[in-house]
């Protein structure tokens, strides 16, 4: 997870958070160990899987569950990505499994200090 290298660069900025795909494993208390895990500041989300599939369905994210669900040993079929988002709640970019934490880490700060950069810029042409 980027998270750490990202703040090293500039500062806490960055707000993790992890939405699970499967609610009948994923209590909220699995959810908190399991993000304890990759940074301090990560939020774990989760909750009835109609609101997880809207989720997934506005941020294209593939998922799939074995059809038998009395058995709790299955694997969930997912995709793995990271979003980054501005402050304002506008898609910036993603990262896949096909960079390594420092690439998406460079790219992250890339963002961040393009986006410091014009908000500078704006509010120096306000003045």
């Amino acid at each position: 997870f980027p998270g750490y290298l990202v703040d090293a660069a500039v500062g806490q900025e960055l707000q993790p958070l992890f939405i699970s795909v499967d609610p009948k494993r994923d209590s909220p208390a699995v959810v908190k160990k399991y993000i304890a895990q990759y940074h301090p500041r990560l939020v774990g989300l989760t909750g009835p899987i109609d609101r997880i599939e809207k989720v997934c369905k506005a941020y294209r994210v593939y998922f799939s569950k074995p059809e038998d669900e009395d058995d709790t040993d299955y694997l969930v079929d997912h995709s793995i990505i990271m979003y980054l988002m501005d402050p304002e709640g506008q898609f910036v970019d993603f990262f896949g499994k096909n960079y390594s934490a420092e690439e998406s880490a460079n790219r992250i700060i890339a963002h961040i200090q393009k986006y410091r950069s014009a908000a500078a810029t704006a509010a120096t042409a306000k003045q």
